[in-house]
C-alpha cells in the first residue's frame, strides 16, 4: 500500500464549513467575498491498495470494468445466443408428428424423432463456431432397443437429451403449408428393469434419486418436458413394467391426469392409461398361478379374473371411442394394402395400412398388449379348472365368472391377434419417427410364436419375425445416419 498526493477538493475553510469551493488562487473567491480568511489548499493523501492486475485503483474509487477472458466471453456468448423454444398456442397433442415452436430467432415447425443410443458417446461439440450451442452426433451403428426383460432388482431409469435442428434459410425443407421444417430429437438410454416400491415417494430411495420422477407430474406440462414424458419416458417405462410384470408409479391418478392439463390427449394416451394398470394384474397372477392347486388358489384366481374382465371392458369402451372418432371422418381405421406395393412378406401378405402413422402405432401397441393380456387371462382360467387336493367336486363352468368365454383367450385366438400385429408392423416402421417403440410389441409377438412352436406349426411366422428384426435394425441405422448429417442445438437434459 502506497500513499500518494490526491486531488484538490477545496480550501480548508470551505471544507470545514462543508460548502462548495471554487478553488480560486491564491484564495478562493467565496471566502474573500464574505470577508472570511481563506485557509489555503493542501492535497489529501490517497492510499493505493491495488495490484498491477487491477491497474492500481485507489481504495476510494470504484474498480474499473475489467475486460473478461476469452473463455468467459465464449461462455457468455453461448448463454446469450442459446435459444429457448416454447410451443405456440393453441397447444397440440404431444403425439402430433409436427409441432409449432417460437424462439428469439422466430417461428419454427419441427418434426419429432426419438432414438435409443449410448449418450456417453453420442453427442460431441461442433467443430465450428460456438454459436447456439451447436453439437454434432456420433451414433455409430444404432440397433433397435433390446426390450427383453432383465428381471433385475433395479428400478426403471432413463436419461435423455433434447436437441433441436433448424434448417439453414438457404436450404429449407418445405412443409405443405410453406414453412421450413426442423427436427426435435430425443436421444435417450434406459435399462429394462422395473422393480416397484409401494412406499410413498418421500420415503422411497428410488423415488428420491429419480430425477425424472422427483419433480412430480406438474413438471411435465410444457414443451419440451411434456413431449418427452408423453412420447418417450411414459411408453418405455410402461412397456418395461409390463414385460417385467412389476407395477409402476405411473399408475397413480396424478401421473395420468396432471401432465395433460394443458395439452389435448390422443387415443394412444388413453390406451396407456389402461395398459398401466396391467403390470399389477400380471404380478398378482404370477403369484396365484405359482401356488399349489387348492380351493384357496381357485378363489384368488376368480377374484383376479374379475379384475381382468373389468380391464377388458375398459379396452372395449376405448376401442369403440376410437372407432367413433374415426367414423366421423368417414375413413376406416385400417385396410389391406397392395402386397406388391407394400413389400409384405409371407405369411402376412395381407399387410395393413392405416389412416395415419399415429393410428398405426396405436394398433401395434393395442394388439401387443392384448397378446400378453390374453395369455394372463387364459392362465387364470386354467388355474380355476385345475382340481386341487382339497376339492370335493370337479371344477366346472360354474366356477367361471358370468360373461367369460374361455375360448376367447385360447392360443388359437391369440394367434389371430398376433397376426394382426405382424400385419401392422411394417407400415408403422416406415412411418414413425420413433422406431424403438416397436421393440416391445415385437418382442411379445416373437415370444408368442416361439412358445406355441412346441405345439403347432409356426416356422413361417418365426422366419418372418427374424426378417422384421433385421428391418428394424436397418431402420434404426438409417435414422441414425440421417441425424448425424445435421448440427443440433442443445435444449434440455432429463435424468
Amino acid at each position: 500500500m502506497v500513499g500518494v498526493p490526491g486531488k484538490y477538493k477545496g480550501c480548508n475553510t470551505c471544507r470545514a464549513r462543508r460548502v462548495a469551493c471554487d478553488n480560486g488562487r491564491p484564495f478562493c473567491k467565496k471566502c474573500t467575498d464574505y470577508g472570511r480568511e481563506c485557509g489555503g489548499y493542501e492535497r489529501e493523501t490517497v492510499f493505493i491498495v491495488g495490484t498491477p492486475d487491477d491497474k492500481g485503483r485507489c481504495s476510494s474509487h470504484p474498480p474499473r470494468n475489467q475486460p473478461s477472458s476469452k473463455k468467459s466471453k465464449v461462455t457468455e456468448a453461448r448463454q446469450v445466443e442459446k435459444l429457448n423454444f416454447i410451443a405456440t398456442e393453441p397447444w397440440q397433442p404431444a403425439w402430433m408428428d409436427v409441432v409449432s415452436l417460437s424462439s428469439a430467432a422466430g417461428s419454427h415447425r419441427v418434426r419429432f424423432v426419438a432414438l435409443q443410443t449410448d449418450l456417453s458417446s453420442a453427442i460431441r461439440l461442433g467443430s465450428g463456431s460456438a454459436r447456439r450451442n451447436e453439437v454434432t452426433l456420433s451414433l455409430g451403428s444404432p440397433r433397435a432397443l433390446d426390450a427383453s426383460p432383465t428381471f433385475n432388482y433395479d428400478p426403471f431409469s432413463m436419461k435423455a437429451r433434447c436437441l433441436i435442428y433448424l434448417p439453414p434459410k438457404s436450404n429449407v425443407r418445405q412443409s405443405p403449408n410453406g414453412n421450413s421444417e426442423g427436427l426435435c430429437l430425443f436421444l435417450y438410454e434406459q435399462n429394462s428393469s422395473a422393480v416397484y416400491s409401494n412406499e410413498p415417494p418421500w420415503k422411497s430411495p428410488a423415488a428420491l434419486n429419480d430425477r425424472i420422477r422427483g419433480p412430480g407430474p406438474g413438471a411435465y406440462q410444457s414443451f419440451p418436458e411434456h413431449h418427452f414424458f408423453a412420447r418417450v419416458y411414459r411408453p418405455n417405462a410402461i412397456w418395461a413394467a409390463l414385460l417385467d410384470r412389476q407395477p409402476t408409479f405411473l399408475c397413480s391418478p396424478e401421473w395420468t391426469v396432471v401432465p395433460w392439463e394443458r395439452h389435448p390427449r390422443t387415443p394412444l394416451d388413453d390406451l396407456l392409461d389402461i395398459v398401466v394398470l396391467l403390470p399389477s394384474i400380471f404380478s398378482r397372477a404370477d403369484r396365484v398361478t405359482a401356488m399349489e392347486a387348492s380351493g384357496a388358489r381357485r378363489s384368488k384366481a376368480k377374484d383376479l379374473l374379475i379384475s381382468c374382465i373389468n380391464i377388458e371392458r375398459q379396452f372395449d369402451i376405448w376401442y369403440s371411442m376410437v372407432h367413433q372418432r374415426v367414423d366421423e371422418q368417414g375413413s376406416p381405421l385400417y385396410w389391406v394394402a397392395d402386397a406388391t406395393a407394400s413389400g409384405a412378406q409371407v405369411p402376412f401378405l395381407d399387410a395393413f395400412n392405416f389412416l395415419s402413422p399415429l393410428m398405426g402405432l396405436v394398433h401395434v401397441c393395442y394388439w401387443g398388449v392384448l397378446i400378453s393380456f390374453h395369455q394372463c387371462t387364459y392362465a387364470l382360467i386354467e388355474a380355476i379348472f385345475e382340481p386341487g387336493s382339497d376339492d370335493t367336486s370337479i371344477p366346472s363352468m360354474c366356477d367361471i365368472p358370468p360373461g367369460v368365454d374361455p375360448r376367447k383367450y385360447q392360443p388359437c385366438q391369440t394367434r389371430v391377434v398376433a397376426a394382426n400385429l405382424c400385419r401392422s408392423l411394417d407400415f408403422t416402421l416406415q412411418t414413425t419417427g420413433q422406431p424403438d417403440l416397436l421393440a416391445a410389441p415385437f418382442f411379445l409377438v416373437s415370444s408368442f410364436y416361439n412358445s406355441i412352436g412346441r405345439f403347432v406349426e409356426s416356422d413361417l411366422e418365426r422366419q418372418w419375425c427374424a426378417g422384421f428384426k433385421a428391418r428394424l435394425d436397418a431402420r434404426s441405422r438409417e435414422v441414425g445416419s440421417w441425424l448425424e448429417e445435421r448440427k443440433w442445438i442443445e435444449n434440455k437434459q432429463f435424468g
